[in-house]
């Protein structure tokens, strides 16, 4: 444009009369180009640094009616391998499909008018001539759940149900196949069952299963939320010929009763054991069957000092045949074993001891072994000078040198080591997720495990719009199904291990794309706020054009030790609708209890976990009251569950800072909560009476009186009962204090009606659009008069 109006101007300037003196062409062309320059300089300034506000008013807000319809929801096809070359999904209309990466070539196994596969779990078997199809599904806890199984043939097309022996239409707790073959594992009323294969007869692989007592091969509540965090609790060796399983004993946990009302003339009860702090914890042994030939059962035996103590298993992984690397954990959870246990003889040979950073939350954390046997590799923390301790990569030998040797780290830097992928010696490459990149990213690297610091990123730069990843690599390596979880719309690809840059798009939300283009959605920014021994990581989402307004706040608290919530991550919801429809400003912060944090001062005391959250929480608000853009007079909290009490708690730390908050499922007394989460941090009850009186939010309730805040809860919740909010209503009572409430019947932590869950994302908005409605500042006059 800039080009073309400079031609027509000396062409205009070539049709001038011939009178007058003559002229300076050469002169005027040159000051002509200059001022074009300049004018060209200034329009694109202004093009740039001037909001487009015909474009901004041509978008439409994001609204909860948007959140509801199918258009707006991530499509996950739920990817897994088959072989090194084949992957199987479920496509959007519901069909199961198998993938050649070679061949490019996708075939239909399954189609949705089989089964109304929306409903339902499936896997193929490992010969691919079958499929588990899971309907019915009905959720225990977060984890877990019961359903009814079918197998469906893939060469007859028949559809057969999944009973064990002499019983019909029976509601399984959990099956699935095994590695090799058709060979499949299931749960029934708490005993372990297995075949062969489909054809074959059912055999009964353990018989002490009782019902809320003793579980074998899946998880309990406490296990599956806090310990293991899945749900199986069993592991095939890769030759299908042993399985590992779990039997947890809760003979000696208290249980826990929660009412349902609904129904009935009169309330049911759901009964289950429920640890709190300080009360007794199940008793768990690991277990390994043979499988081939006459069944045989051996106990894997503790550690030396682990035998005669309380502990917890968090981690189980075969890594020969023969061999399984267990983790074994002290009930206080800062001391870890991690042993090799032979499946032939039950004894089990202690390989590393370390004390376990409890705000770190590692362990679950699996090693990676040579497949002689001889080195493993996990995370540890490295001093790297001033900066502290990061996790880096370390080798270990699996049988301990003498005197011992300090390990050998194979990444050195001021970032962490999230994970480790997969191990590929055939090419000297170790991979990982590590947050060298930034703190918010996930980005996939390899490092050569000749331990010469050598490493390359795969995934920098990889896919436009994704810099947070989680991956699953092949059975030998050569490729990996990658999840693009943000910050654009999420996405699922395959790609080549040597040629990351070659892929497959399994998946890339089109729909979700296409629909959001047209809606005005907030932008993210991250900062880092510096102290002396600690930074502060803040992500904050900003209405679009926010510069010039005045914005509400509202501080997202999810600060749970060993988590992150200043993340790169898309996110779609209730928060996102508010900053669209309503302007407000959105902020999560990391304090010192999070993850990828480094360590640059000493340990902090995890007895202090509410104290010093608050702190960090308050500080970064003092901050964020600053920034020209955001209204101090309109600031709001909202949490859940730990980020519930510290909301809470930040309420009673201030007089009237915050003009309203929102809390669901609030921890209010922390002797109510699970024994592995309380005790992590504040240790036993009966020993550190004094720190649970500090922690607990019961004992300053008095602070909350003139607060404005909605409380919700579901009244069957499992996980927070409904006990911690009780406990909270009876003394806010006697105040006589200013709060809201929302009760669920008979749901659970996570909503799980669909009309409950929109009936809350309704109640959340309102009462945040309500509270945070604009109040124009007083004049001059009127702030005079008010001071009479």
């Amino acid at each position: 444009m800039i080009a073309t109006t400079q031609q027509n101007m000396t062409t205009d300037l070539d049709l001038g009369g011939s009178g007058g003196p003559p002229r300076n062409w050469k002169g005027i062309g040159i000051a002509m180009v200059v001022i074009l320059g300049v004018l060209s300089l200034v329009i694109l300034s202004v093009i740039l640094l001037t909001p487009d506000e015909t474009r901004l008013s041509q978008l439409s807000p994001l609204t909860l009616e948007d959140l509801e319809t199918e258009e707006f929801k991530v499509h996950d096809p739920c990817v897994t391998w088959l072989n090194e070359d084949e992957v199987v999904l479920r496509s959007r209309a519901g069909h199961i499909l198998k993938h050649s990466l070679h061949h490019n070539l996708t075939t239909t196994l399954l189609d949705n008018s089989t089964l109304d596969l929306k409903a339902v779990k499936f896997q193929v078997s490992a010969d691919q001539k079958y499929i588990l199809l899971a309907y019915d599904i009905r959720p225990v806890f977060s984890l877990s759940y019961t359903a009814s199984y079918a197998i469906y043939s893939l060469s007859s097309g028949d559809l057969s149900a999944l009973n064990p022996p002499e019983v019909e239409a029976a509601v399984l707790q959990y099956a699935a196949w095994g590695p090799q073959g058709n060979q499949l594992a299931y749960v029934f009323e708490n005993n372990i069952y297995y075949q062969s294969e489909v054809s074959g007869s059912a055999l009964r692989l353990t018989s002490t299963g009782r019902d809320g007592l003793v579980t074998n091969g899946v998880s309990d509540w406490l296990y599956g939320e806090e310990v293991l965090l899945t749900y199986p609790a069993h592991w095939w060796s890769t030759d299908g010929a042993r399985l590992a399983y779990l039997t947890i004993n809760n003979s000696a946990t208290p249980f826990m009763e929660i009412p349902h009302f609904l129904g009935g003339a009169y309330p049911s009860s759901m009964f289950y054991p429920y640890p709190k702090a300080g009360t007794n914890i199940p008793s768990v042994s690991l277990f390994v069957v043979n499988l081939y030939g006459p069944a045989h059962t051996l106990e894997m035996i503790p550690p030396d000092s682990f035998r005669t103590r309380n502990y917890y298993i968090p981690m189980v992984r075969w890594i020969s045949s023969t061999r399984l690397a267990v983790r074994w954990l002290n009930r206080p959870q800062n001391q870890s074993v991690l042993s090799v246990c032979e499946a032939t003889t039950g004894a089990c040979s202690e390989k590393h001891k370390m004390v376990m950073d409890v705000w770190q939350n590692q362990q679950q954390e699996v090693p990676l072994f040579a497949g002689d046997g001889s080195v493993f590799y996990l995370t540890l923390p490295a001093k790297q000078g001033a900066r502290g301790e990061f996790r880096h990569i370390a080798a270990l030998p699996v049988q301990p040198a003498v005197p011992t040797v300090p390990p050998r780290f194979l990444t050195s830097g001021n970032w962490d080591v999230m994970s480790l992928c997969a191990l590929d010696e055939e090419n000297g490459k170790i991979y990982f997720l590590s947050t060298e990149e930034a703190r918010q990213s996930r980005h996939l690297y390899s490092a050569d495990i000749g331990g010469v610091f050598q490493r390359q990123c795969l995934t920098c730069n990889l896919i436009e719009g994704c810099s947070f990843f989680k991956v699953h690599f092949s059975p030998n390596q050569t490729q990996f199904i990658l999840h693009c979880l943000g910050p654009g719309i999420p996405k699922v690809t395959v790609h080549s291990t040597n040629e990351p840059y070659r892929y497959t798009v399994m998946e890339d939300n089109w729909p979700l794309t296409q629909a959001l283009e047209g809606k005005r959605l907030p932008e993210t920014h991250f900062r880092i706020l510096s102290d002396v021994d600690y930074d502060l990581h803040l992500k904050l989402a900003l209405p679009q054009g926010y510069e010039g307004n005045l914005h509400p706040l509202l501080l997202l608290v999810d600060a749970v030790p060993g988590s992150q919530a200043v993340t790169e991550e898309f996110a779609l919801g209730w928060p996102q609708v508010l900053s669209s429809s309503h302007g407000v400003a959105l902020a999560w912060v990391d304090g010192r209890s999070g993850v990828a944090r480094g360590q640059k001062s000493p340990a902090l005391d995890p007895r202090k976990l509410g104290s010093l959250t608050v702190k960090d929480q308050m500080g970064v608000v003092e901050w964020l009251t600053q920034l020209p853009y955001i209204d101090p007079r309109r600031i709001a909290l909202y949490g859940k569950a730990f980020g519930g009490y510290l909301t809470l708690k930040m309420l009673a730390a201030t007089d009237r800072l915050f003009k309203c908050a929102a809390v669901m499922a609030p921890i209010t007394d922390f002797r109510l909560y699970s024994a592995a989460f309380s005790e992590r941090f504040l240790g036993l009850p009966a020993k550190e009476e004094s720190f649970y009186m500090a922690a607990s939010l019961l004992e300053e309730v008095h602070k909350l009186k003139d607060e404005n805040f909605l409380l919700l809860h579901g009244t069957a919740d499992t996980r927070v009962h409904f006990q911690h909010s009780a406990e909270l209503l009876s003394r806010l009572v006697k105040l006589d204090a200013n709060y809201t409430l929302q009760l669920y019947p008979d749901e659970d932590h996570r909503l799980r009606e669909e009309r409950s869950r929109q009936h809350f994302q309704r109640t959340v908005c309102h009462f945040y659009q309500t509270c945070l409605e604009h109040v124009p500042y007083p004049s001059p006059a009127e702030a005079q008069d008010d001071d009479y």
